[in-house]
């Protein structure tokens, strides 16, 4: 767009960037997009199921009972396996007014201090959602209604969920710094530091 200047916290330009954040960047967009397929392949899946179970019930007569118990046990996996790419898209709820009001390195600080939170969120559903499922495993815990599935297996959609949140997470960070070494006017990759 004509006469638009980016924010501060804007991604890098492909030009901008080192060449190892460009392969990180395709890395982890391909990890975050093969994710938000599965999660996207699973909300279709649940469509499909919640349309069959609505014409079996009301045309034919004969309600599929676990129906509704299967798309609201799937509602974890597609929250964990399409929170990567939201993050990846910046699509995350913020405090508009205060990060876009933000500029040089205070939007940088805000940046960090958002991802630190989100590590955090990061690290509680890796730890305590393994723990959690290991319980539910030495419980023989099911899940309640037809189904009866073992809760562990369904509980390790939170550290999976979680993992697959750190890459994301990691990139971010290596963003801000290459953002943030341009700033002060350091050299953000070793061709540019070879070159002056």
């Amino acid at each position: 767009m004509a006469g638009h200047t980016p924010h501060p916290a804007d991604p890098l330009d492909g030009a901008d960037a080192p060449r190892w954040l460009m392969a990180a960047e395709r890395a982890v967009g391909l990890l975050t997009q093969v994710a938000f397929a599965l999660a996207v392949t699973l909300v279709l899946a649940d469509l499909c199921l919640l349309g069959l179970s609505v014409a079996a019930r009301y045309l034919l007569n004969a309600p599929i009972i676990w129906g509704d118990e299967l798309v609201a046990l799937s509602l974890t996996a597609i929250t964990m396996l399409a929170a990567p790419r939201v993050l990846m898209d910046r699509g995350h709820i913020e405090v508009d007014i205060l990060t876009s009001a933000a500029r040089g390195r205070l939007a940088l600080v805000i940046r960090l201090w958002g991802l630190t939170a989100v590590l955090a969120v990061a690290l509680l559903l890796i730890f305590n959602g393994w723990h959690t499922a290991m319980f539910s495993r030495m419980i023989n815990s099911l899940t309640d209604g037809f189904l009866e599935l073992p809760l562990w297996m369904l509980q390790l959609l939170l550290p999976l969920g979680g993992a697959l949140l750190l890459p994301v997470i990691a990139l971010q960070v290596a963003q801000t710094f290459v953002l943030w070494r341009r700033a002060s006017g350091a050299p953000t990759s070793c061709t540019e530091g070879a070159r002056q």
